[in-house]
């Protein structure tokens, strides 16, 4: 079966049940987990008002006029568009071909373990106190997906063994605030889902500059999320 009729039976089977998970419909369909993921983030870019739903038994559901209103409302109010200064990122890096960056998130809490277990090795740590700002920068439009989980410092000198430094010049970003997992598919949902209001309001994001995440513990509920825009 091709892949575009393939899709569209997915979008159809998606509003019949209005409540499902992604096993459930990769079973249904004789597909994997990462195939169908990749099935329903098409089917977000192409408008269908998907919604992660938290929790154990949590999976995904299809938004009503009125969620999706309420849903707009609140996201369009939490949005900013503001200027952030050159910032300067030290900490460990990650790289995979973008067509298998759904395998960073086996990668990414090993990632954040060392580099919590090493933060005392890295010098000139901004916001250090009373509790640290994790940063990380993602640069996910491109053919190198590359992800660094560190601090911002002041100055990047004296770097650790196997850390790299990053400096970002001063950018226009869109400012919002996600609450919940910090999963890829979760984060992916909320992510895709802004950038519809984004384009609603004629704000374009820039592919070619790192998005940035900034969190106060590795396994915060609450991530604010940068996305440069042109």
């Amino acid at each position: 079966m091709p892949k575009t009729e393939r899709i569209l039976n997915v979008m159809q089977r998606v509003y019949e049940r209005q409540n499902f998970t992604v096993g459930e419909l990769a079973e249904e369909f004789s597909v994997s987990y990462r195939t169908m993921l990749r099935y329903l983030h098409e089917l977000s870019r192409l408008g269908v008002p998907l919604y992660a739903n938290e929790g154990k038994n949590g999976g995904y559901s299809i938004l009503t006029s009125r969620q999706k209103r309420e849903r707009s409302e609140q996201t369009i109010e939490t949005i900013q568009r503001i200027i952030k200064p050159r910032t300067l990122i030290v900490g460990l890096e990650m790289k995979l071909p973008f067509t298998a960056y759904y395998m960073s998130q086996a990668l990414k809490p090993r990632l954040w373990q060392e580099l919590q277990n090493r933060m005392e090795e890295i010098p000139y740590i901004r916001h250090k106190t009373p509790n640290p700002l994790y940063i990380a920068a993602v640069l996910n439009r491109q053919p190198i997906y590359h992800y660094v989980a560190g601090f911002e410092v002041s100055t990047i000198r004296d770097m650790p063994e196997r850390m790299v430094g990053l400096t970002l010049p001063t950018q226009e970003y869109a400012m919002y605030t996600h609450e919940g997992h910090s999963e890829r598919e979760d984060t992916d949902q909320s992510y895709s889902y802004v950038l519809q209001l984004l384009k609603q309001r004629g704000l374009m994001p820039n592919p070619e500059r790192y998005s940035l995440e900034l969190r106060t513990s590795v396994h915060a509920q609450k991530t604010q999320i940068y996305i440069p825009i042109t």
